[in-house]
Order: C-alpha cells, then structure tokens, then sequence
C-alpha cells in the first residue's frame, strides 16, 4: 500500500513508498511551509489592527506546531532511509 501520492510528469500521480522518495516529498513540503510561514510573519509585521495581529499570532502558534511534526516526521523518515547506511565507516 503506498504512503504518498506525488503529481508526474503526465499530470497523472505516481505513489511511493521508499523512504528516500517520502524524504525527497517532505522536504519540499517543509520548504513550502517555511515560505509560507514567511510571508505570514512578514504580514503579521506590516498590520497594525491589534484584533487582526492577535488572530495572526495564533496562526503562527499553530504553523509552528505543524512544522515541528513535519520536522519530526522528516528526520523519522530520514532514519528509515538512512539509518543502517553508516556511509561505510562508524562516527
């Protein structure tokens, strides 16, 4: 049973499920979250209403959070994939 589902090149989707391939995805998606964040906090910045920042604030409290999980669930899979490779030689 595959674990992801990625667009291809036909604009069908291909489905993986090795570690390297899931890696590669949540990488980009944690790329994606961190732009986003990015312009989130740069709008929290710039806006000067006190009800709209505080609102704002919670939704970077929550993105945070998320992106911690995604971290996570990155360096676990990371670990899948790389885990018993010791690049031939031990640290």
């Amino acid at each position: 049973m595959c674990r992801v589902i990625t667009p291809d090149q036909s604009g069908g989707h291909a489905h993986v499920d090795d570690p390297l391939s899931i890696a590669e995805l949540l990488r980009e998606t944690l790329s994606q979250e961190l732009e986003a964040m990015t312009e989130l906090a740069a709008r929290y910045h710039i806006i000067e209403d006190e009800e709209v920042r505080h609102s704002l604030g919670h939704l970077i409290g929550s993105r945070r959070k998320d992106l911690a999980v995604l971290w996570d669930l990155l360096q676990e899979t990371e670990e899948k994939a790389f885990g018993d490779h010791h690049h031939g030689h031990e640290h």
